[in-house]
């Protein structure tokens, strides 16, 4: 009798119903995988060595672009960078405030001394005999002078805030230097990987496409969608019996297939094409 699809699906799938004591759905599912294992995938124009130079050259393609994205997103300032910008801009305006705050407090305090001078000459001067008019004018001097030396403690406590926001602003101001200096050394790094990389890919793509041209379409698609399933990888290498894609072992009968490269032989499980 031939030993076709049906027939063998047929006693391959009784077989199993006649020895193994489990439900339909199991049964229908070994009959599938007993299906696969005689139809595997079938090709006249392409070998499976094909298909893993593509791969090759696929996985280097993938990690070209992924280490050109990386690059390209660091392209530009940091958000440290732009972070300490943003404070220097805040610390200039914080001594721009306190110098003008010390500026007023220094023009209250010449103001009182401009009005002390002219009262303290007259008190001194003699010009005033009554003794109540020089105990009023003594009076509004110790008064103005009281209040000028309020006005001089601000002054100095004005002054110390000037110099605390001045030192902050030289500290950050020297930290953006710093900074600045390995940031630029940095992009200028990347421009030239980005470069690199560019020249990379277009050789890569260049080679894929030669590559892929060699292979069948129908197989390049099935290749396509595997890979995208599975994370760039569309062909698994076999170790013994095992598919070291999915670590599932397989069939003999579908190894020794897979081994000799007379057809494409996909994994039953994750339907990587298997290669040795």
């Amino acid at each position: 009798m031939a030993y076709n699809r049906e027939t063998a699906a047929t006693s391959y799938g009784t077989t199993y119903l006649e020895h193994e004591p489990h439900s339909r759905r199991a049964a229908r599912r070994h009959l599938r995988r007993a299906l696969w294992e005689i139809e595997p995938v079938q090709t006249q124009m392409t070998n499976v060595n094909d298909l893993v130079r593509l791969q090759e050259t696929d996985v280097a393609l993938d990690s070209r672009r992924g280490s050109l994205a990386d690059c390209e997103a660091r392209l530009g300032d940091s958000e440290e960078l732009v972070a300490l910008r943003e404070r220097i801009a805040a610390l200039q305006e914080a001594l721009r405030q306190a110098q003008a705050a010390q500026k007023d407090v220094e023009v209250e305090a010449d103001d009182l001394k401009a009005k002390i001078a002219p009262q303290e000459t007259k008190l001194y001067s003699g010009s005033v005999k009554i003794p109540k008019e020089l105990a009023g004018l003594q009076a509004d001097i110790d008064q103005l002078k009281r209040h000028l030396s309020s006005v001089e403690d601000r002054d100095l406590e004005a002054l110390a805030a000037v110099e605390v926001a001045d030192n902050e602003l030289r500290t950050a101001t020297a930290e953006l230097e710093a900074m600045e200096s390995g940031h630029n050394e940095e992009q200028a790094d990347l421009e030239m990987r980005i470069a690199q990389l560019s020249s990379e890919i277009a050789e890569y793509a260049e080679q894929r496409e030669d590559r892929s041209s060699e292979i069948d379409a129908d197989v390049l698609r099935t290749y396509d969608r595997i890979r995208i399933a599975h994370g760039g990888r569309a062909v698994a290498k076999l170790d013994r019996n095992l598919c070291l894609g999915c670590r599932i072992s397989l069939p003999t009968n579908l190894v020794n297939r897979a081994r000799a490269g007379h057809t494409l032989v996909q994994c039953p499980n994750c339907e990587r094409i298997l290669h040795s």
